[in-house]
């Protein structure tokens, strides 16, 4: 190579840390590719020091496992090339690596000559599918404790979200062992998450679609087992594949998290554009809520993909100033308590749209901000001006 700019640099992921592969060194060398090693576990620090030009993912025993690093890698390296390496070289795998963002498939163990036409390929550059940019963006509502209207908030901005917008919202109900979502809505879901549980097939956009049922204003929703016993089985990967094939299908996906932190749960976080985190100005609840964001931080989720809201439902000796130096963020808005109005909407099964209360404006609002201003900051300060004058009135 004429210059360090010029080097094409491959980098070898693999399950365990065995140090190197001699037959990958060696091809690698015949190509003239800068070549290392990390694990699974170090590619993304890795890949961010010195970005790579092909990256290849060796799976392990799960090849779910080694498909969510292909796809994670084909996200956050859209220049690179992306290779799988697989024991599994069954025509299901080789269509799911080449659907995640995968170049090329090679079959474990490894023989020269596959590997070889399979690097040429990467490095000069072979066509291949670009992994879909997602369209359809996610908005996880997580309360910090129970009662202060989570659920209430998670089906009526889905409401508004589906009555003003266009290209349809889903409302997924991640609080596995309640599953208040359908009753608020008055369904009676003959599918739910339990399917996707249990699904022995491909979860593709046909199976998603068969799980969602729809309420009379278009909102479709995916409900939560209707047996306790079932939460359990819906786990992080479930999850964030119903996720993943949901953002091809709708504009937005408003996920209703429970209050208890579980895998599904740090799924809908991990994926979400947007995270809504509500406290009110209890003492208990202010420290849910910085402890929620610090959990927030461990997880790699960026600062600006976090909102805060504060309900006035519980009053407290901590003020909206404070709460805010505290949790280390200013809130996006004060929701009013209008308990009445989120009472009846409950009881009676149906969205607050169109009734005239300080909570439907309120939510009405925050659905703004989602649907598309000109710019976020503006929509930000509009909002948060509005709401907390009309907050302040008597």
């Amino acid at each position: 190579m004429d210059s360090k700019q010029d080097e094409i640099r491959f980098l070898w992921a693999m399950p365990h840390p065995d140090g190197g592969v001699p037959l990958v060194e060696a091809v690698g060398a015949e190509l003239g590719l800068t070549t290392r090693f990390c694990t699974l576990d170090d590619l993304r620090e890795v890949a961010r020091i010195a970005p790579p030009n092909v990256v290849a993912i060796q799976f392990g025993a799960d090849a779910q496992a080694g498909l969510a690093v292909v796809r994670e890698t084909a996200s956050r390296l859209p220049q690179a090339s992306v290779l799988a390496a697989s024991p599994h070289l069954d025509l299901a795998t080789i269509r799911a690596a080449l659907g995640e963002g995968a170049s090329d498939v090679v079959a474990l163990p490894l023989e020269r000559d596959d590997l070889a036409r399979a690097l040429l390929r990467a490095v000069q550059g072979a066509p291949r599918p670009a992994p879909r940019p997602p369209s359809g963006e996610v908005i996880a509502i997580y309360g910090v404790r129970g009662g202060l209207g989570a659920t209430t908030l998670a089906v009526n901005l889905a409401a508004r979200l589906q009555a003003d917008g266009a290209g349809g919202t889903a409302l997924v109900d991640l609080d596995l062992q309640r599953g208040d979502v359908a009753v608020f809505l008055n369904l009676a879901p003959t599918q739910s998450l339990a399917q996707v549980a249990k699904a022995s097939a491909e979860i593709d956009d046909v199976f998603v679609r068969s799980t969602l049922t729809r309420h009379a204003s278009g909102l479709v929703v995916l409900a939560a087992p209707p047996a306790i016993e079932d939460a359990d089985t819906v786990g992080h990967g479930h999850v964030e594949t119903v996720l993943r094939v949901l953002r091809g299908q709708v504009r937005h996906i408003v996920v209703d998290t429970p209050r208890t932190i579980t895998g599904a749960a740090l799924a809908a976080f991990e994926r979400a554009d947007r995270i809504l985190v509500i406290t009110d100005l209890s003492v208990p609840s202010v420290r849910a809520a910085r402890r929620t964001l610090e959990l927030l931080e461990r997880l790699d989720v960026r600062g600006e993909q976090i909102d805060l809201l504060v309900t006035n439902t519980v009053g407290g000796a901590v003020d909206v100033k404070e709460a805010a130096r505290v949790i280390g963020r200013e809130p996006l808005a004060v929701i009013p308590r209008d308990a009445a109005a989120a009472s009846a909407a409950m009881n009676g099964g149906t969205p607050l749209n169109g009734r005239p209360t300080a909570l439907a404006s309120a939510i009405a609002g925050l659905a703004e901000g989602f649907l598309g201003s000109t710019s976020r900051e503006v929509s930000r300060g509009h909002f948060l001006r509005r709401l907390f004058m009309r907050d302040s009135q008597p």
